[in-house]
């Protein structure tokens, strides 16, 4: 998530009410919505830390944040969220999407548009914006993730990304893109190593863009001269990477180690092993950790191969989803609170650590901390209503801006 930059308040029950009432229960008393958010003001007072009050059946955590949102259906999903490129994209199945990770406790992301032709890429962005003239959408939408096209044309580094699509930094085509995406590209994805790159994160950088390293095949100088330019980011750390690597110096290790990045990764038990996310999230630390979905449309679906452009999409019996007769991933098929109880099994963090990592830390990320990522008083009403079960995490109710947007029931 939560996010993929999501970035939700998140109140934990350890209990389910046994009234059968309309309303909520906590604290033995029923409530509405609304009334909701007072009374998590009163019971945590804004304190962000997460802990649990003994005898309200009350958790206190924080919000999540998706910078991977849902995306490629041609849609992408942020931080990744979601990948919107293709011809199926329509300013409805941006908001569906949106609509969709409302229901994982998905309060705030952004959308990924991934490399494609120049066209293509255009009309993906403009489907973004017009999803967003209409409300709440908009209130969910923090800014556009562009990952690419920018990036490594090499096997491995470059994904699941079509090389024929794949090009060099250009300015003038960067501007177009924020044109039409009336100026909310916030975040970029970017081979810190290809021709003119490192001009462009300073341009970038100047325009408040976040630039970060991915789909990349640097060394360690283009990484420290890449954080040196601004950077500040590793997308999807440990993945968009070749099958064999030598294991030392290489891309990964340089950006594990250097501390003016933070780094997502995506948690979902495919991309990364268990010891490998206990390993990352260690060396990272947890303040410069985010989680992210990358979560993409055939999530949920059966097994089977599927069209994708010009592109075969296999989804697994396990739910892994990858190019077809590659070993490359294509995305995740698991929603942010997966990721989030999942980091907090492989690397033994607790719950509010967890969800930092899908919340306040992204929305520190995009300097949106003042409003987002903690439950305190003058901040956004984005609260997300959830059980810890043996079992993971399981979304009640996700409320954005005091809005009820998705609502399960108890």
């Amino acid at each position: 998530m939560f996010t993929s930059f999501d970035r939700l308040r998140a109140v934990a029950l350890s209990q389910r009410s046994e009234s059968t009432e309309a309303g909520f229960g906590i604290g033995g008393k029923r409530t509405t919505p609304r009334q909701r958010l007072s009374l998590w003001e009163t019971y945590s007072g804004g304190d962000p830390t997460g802990t649990y009050q003994q005898g309200r059946g009350v958790l206190r955590y924080t919000p999540t944040v998706d910078l991977s949102g849902p995306g490629r259906p041609s849609h992408q999903w942020l931080w990744r969220a979601c990948r919107h490129n293709g011809p199926e994209a329509t300013p409805n199945s941006v908001a569906s999407l949106v609509e969709l990770q409302w229901g994982y406790g998905v309060g705030a992301l952004c959308p990924t548009i991934v490399t494609a032709a120049p066209g293509a890429m255009l009309a993906s962005l403009r489907c973004v914006i017009e999803s967003c003239r209409e409300s709440p959408i908009e209130r969910s939408v923090l800014g556009i993730h562009l990952e690419g096209p920018y990036i490594s044309a090499v096997d491995g580094p470059r994904g699941a990304h079509p090389l024929e699509h794949v090009r060099p930094p250009d300015w003038d085509e960067f501007c177009g893109f924020q044109e039409a995406a009336e100026g909310r590209i916030r975040l970029v994805t970017l081979a810190p190593e290809v021709e003119g790159a490192i001009p462009f994160i300073e341009r970038l950088v100047k325009q408040q863009i976040v630039v970060s390293p991915g789909h990349t095949n640097a060394e360690t100088r283009d990484i420290a001269e890449a954080t040196r330019a601004g950077a500040r980011l590793s997308t999807h750390l440990g993945n968009g990477a070749h099958f064999s690597l030598q294991r030392h110096p290489n891309y990964i290790w340089d950006q594990l180690a250097n501390d003016g990045l933070m780094a997502s990764f995506i948690v979902d038990g495919h991309h990364l092993p268990p010891s490998v996310v206990k390993s990352v999230v260690r060396g990272k630390e947890t303040h410069r950790t985010i989680l992210i979905s990358d979560a993409v449309v055939m999530a949920g679906l059966p097994p089977g191969f599927y069209p994708v452009g010009s592109q075969t999409i296999e989804v697994g019996p396990e739910g892994r989803i990858s190019l077809a007769g590659t070993p490359y991933l294509f995305g995740a098929g698991a929603s942010i609170e997966q990721g989030v109880a999942n980091v907090v099994r492989f690397a033994e963090t607790s719950l509010p650590e967890a969800i930092h990592m899908a919340s306040l830390h992204p929305a520190r990320l995009l300097s949106r901390e003042g409003e987002l990522g903690t439950l305190e008083p003058g901040k956004k009403a984005n609260i997300i209503v959830f059980e810890w079960t043996e079992t993971g995490i399981q979304v009640h109710q996700t409320v954005v801006e005091g809005q009820v947007v998705s609502d399960a029931g108890v």
